[in-house]
């Protein structure tokens, strides 16, 4: 078996596990989808018994006895129970789809969070997000438009046979079985691989799609002041291409599965005819073929879910695997609860991403109250170790709080103790409030208000005819960028971290700003809060009791700011030369 079915056959049992007490509903519905197509054979049966009677042909005993009231009657009633049974299939069909749809949306939810942030941030997390959501609302043609048309078809084809067979002798009978296995078996068989590969194909071009548009929308300005909207137009239109293709392609192969069907129905009504007409038994031909017409539309049915069934199947693959995927960090087992305040030791850490070490031996005590600053070039790894002390990525070496290894706690209790702000802070649908507290409890709007005029944003706030309860918009589209980034740090600092760690987090502020900023962490340093700062402004590092340059994801020089720029020749101080050259040219 080859590594593509593996994956298949594994992506389905998946998608059964997960639903798997859903199964006695769903074979609920494949039972209603049954008697819903006997009872139409039935009504197409009846119909022919009655053309048999108008037309007078002999050789024809089935109900001939009996009145016309009661063949009409019977015909209603069963009318009657088709509508019934037809809805209770819908119904419970549907509901079942539903709720496993329902069931995949929370567990691929689940699986982002495991994944959050670094990992789901590497892949394009919105247009991740967005497939994930288009590939579950894909996979609704497995649980209602698989299992039920499968069995009915299967059901339907079997006793009609069995009724040809016993009603009008074996050859008629051969001849229906036949018309059904290549109906329902081998034309459906036509070109599968090349519907899958199309199938991923069109999925992929969609992606690259959703991807285009939302870098389009979200760099608009870029794209304009750049003059760079009709590359990116251009890209659009391949993509639309290689999708337009593939569908071409499958369309082609429909038409040819088509063509098939029906030389196949036709075939075998005038092989019928022949056989039985040749026979004299014209009763019987109307009747089989009365009776064909609700059969092979069940059969049929096999190839029409087939076509979807590839593009669920694909969908599929890509839920699962997502879904098994391992996340760059997880929980331990026992976790160890973390003291209140303590030291932070980073012993011998090192990082790499994939082949590529970006950090090494890098070793660092962080006592509360300590300002610690990491400067160095853009690449020299200071960001990674932002991301290695809240555990977003794997890394060697320890890093211990309070005597404890952080891999020992878990996540929730490790990132109550150190916050990460970072440079793209984000703000969430909803209320400036929402965006504060993100779930937080106990803490009173007097609070929020406090900090926010501590950060500047008093009279902002002030102005908003809702206060707190003012909306932000989708991606705080209502705030400037130093409004956002005063408002994570607020969002941090209401949370009382015992180690607060700044990655290049007040980047976008005034200087007036980042001197309340630098203000209130001041006054929390005091209070024995440790601040770990990353930047490359080292006006924002005065406040260091320690600085450590990296350089080529190496710690090339440490120790106060005094101090190293005492020695004109450090690395320290020549940044600080090319800062005052950028801010007083010549």
């Amino acid at each position: 078996m080859s590594r593509e079915k593996k994956h298949t056959v594994a992506s389905i049992f998946w998608l059964i596990g997960t639903t798997k007490d859903l199964l006695a509903p769903l074979a609920m519905a494949s039972l209603f989808s049954c008697l819903t197509r006997l009872i139409s054979l039935g009504i197409f049966v009846l119909a022919g018994i009655g053309l048999v009677r108008v037309l007078g042909f002999p050789g024809m005993g089935l109900l001939q006895s009996e009145g016309w009231g009661w063949l009409i009657g019977l015909i209603f009633l069963l009318g009657l129970a088709k509508g019934v049974l037809r809805y209770l299939e819908q119904y419970v069909g549907h509901r079942v789809a539903f709720l496993s749809l329902a069931r995949l949306r929370r567990r691929m939810y689940a699986a982002f969070e495991r994944q959050a942030p670094f990992t789901a941030a590497t892949k394009n997390s919105g247009n991740l997000l967005a497939r994930a959501t288009s590939d579950i609302d894909k996979v609704e043609v497995f649980f209602a438009h698989t299992l039920p048309p499968a069995v009915s078809a299967v059901v339907v084809s079997a006793l009609t046979t069995w009724a040809t067979w016993i009603q009008f002798g074996q050859e008629p009978a051969l001849i229906v079985l036949g018309a059904y296995v290549l109906i329902g078996l081998v034309i459906p068989a036509v070109g599968v691989r090349k519907l899958r590969r199309n199938a991923a194909k069109t999925a992929a071009a969609r992606g690259a799609q959703n991807q285009l548009l939302t870098e389009a929308m979200a760099g608009v300005e870029v794209l304009h002041s750049f003059h760079g909207g009709n590359e990116t137009l251009q890209r659009l239109r391949e993509s639309t291409g290689a999708a337009g293709a593939a569908a071409v392609s499958t369309g082609k192969i429909t038409a040819v599965r088509a063509t098939l069907t029906q030389l196949v129905i036709w075939g075998g009504l005038m092989a019928l005819f022949i056989l039985l007409g040749t026979q004299g038994q014209f009763g019987a031909l109307v009747v089989v073929a009365c009776a064909l017409v609700p059969s092979f539309e069940a059969v049929r049915a096999v190839d029409g879910f087939i076509l979807g069934l590839q593009d669920s199947l694909a969908s599929a693959r890509r839920l699962h695997a997502t879904a098994t995927f391992k996340p760059a960090v997880i929980d331990p087992a026992h976790p160890q609860a973390l003291p209140d305040a303590g030291e932070l030791a980073i012993e011998d850490l090192g990082i790499s991403y994939g082949p590529n070490t970006v950090l090494q031996d890098v070793n660092l005590a962080v006592n509360p109250g300590d300002v610690v600053a990491l400067v160095g070039a853009s690449g020299s790894g200071k960001s990674s170790v932002a991301a290695a002390l809240v555990r977003a990525i794997e890394y060697t070496g320890t890093i211990s709080f309070g005597g404890v290894d952080i891999t020992e706690t878990s996540l929730a209790a490790l990132r109550q103790k150190i916050i990460l702000v970072s440079q793209d802070s984000v703000t969430v649908r909803g209320t400036i409030r929402d965006n504060l507290l993100l779930g937080l409890k106990g803490i009173s709007d007097d609070q929020l208000v406090a900090v926010l005029e501590e950060l500047g944003l008093g009279s902002w706030l002030s102005r908003q005819k809702a206060g707190l309860d003012t909306r932000l918009g989708e991606r705080g589209a209502r705030l400037s960028g130093g409004q956002t980034q005063r408002l994570a740090l607020a969002r941090a600092l209401i949370r009382e971290p015992a180690i607060l760690v700044l990655d290049e987090s007040t980047s976008a502020l005034d200087a007036q700003s980042e001197l309340l900023v630098l203000q209130a962490i001041e006054r929390r340093r005091q209070e024995a809060m440790a601040v770990v700062m990353i930047s490359h402004r080292l006006a924002t590092v005065g406040q260091a009791t320690t600085i450590l340059v990296l350089d080529e994801g190496t710690v090339a020089e440490r120790g106060h700011s005094s101090e190293l720029l005492a020695n004109p020749d450090s690395l320290f101080s020549q940044m600080a030369i090319r800062e005052v050259d950028r801010i007083l040219p010549g």
